[in-house]
């Protein structure tokens, strides 16, 4: 353990930042500790949540926890259709928030067929109940698109 700054750092290793237990504030939760972190995504599009559902694209792109209670999520991606007559991307921008039914993502253009596309998506949350099927993903996102291009 080395000291940084009077933060310590297990294993030496330098920009990690670990914290233990009793240098948290009174109130802090791992949602507070989460605010502000990103996450960057290059994910799979699938006709269904099974494994060996067909694939029609990949969404790559990023989510940022925008609030302390951890409830929503800042998201930026790009859907690239791969296959079909969809064969083109859609840009979709807003804040997924976990704790309702669903959200509401504004499509920002795309590209091809879709450069000057306006509508919205729909963003649902569904635990991934079968492990199995699924390969261990523990959340899926069915995500539906209302167009006009």
């Amino acid at each position: 353990m080395q000291n940084n700054n009077e933060n310590n750092i297990i294993g030496g290793v330098p920009g990690f930042l670990v914290l233990d237990s009793a240098q948290f504030s009174s109130g802090t939760t791992l949602q507070k500790l989460m605010f502000g972190t990103m996450t960057v995504f290059n994910d799979e599009l699938t006709k269904g949540h099974d494994l060996g559902s067909g694939l029609v694209g990949k969404a790559q792109g990023f989510y940022m926890a925008s609030s302390e209670d951890g409830n929503s999520q800042t998201m930026a991606f790009t859907v690239m259709f791969t296959s079909g007559s969809y064969a083109d991307s859609l840009n979709l921008f807003g804040v997924h928030r976990t704790a309702v039914a669903e959200s509401h993502l504004a499509i920002m253009g795309g590209t091809g067929k879709y450069v000057n596309a306006k509508g919205f998506a729909t963003v649902k949350t569904f635990p991934a109940t079968n492990q199995h099927e699924t390969n261990a993903v523990e959340r899926l996102l069915q995500i539906n698109v209302y167009l006009a291009y």
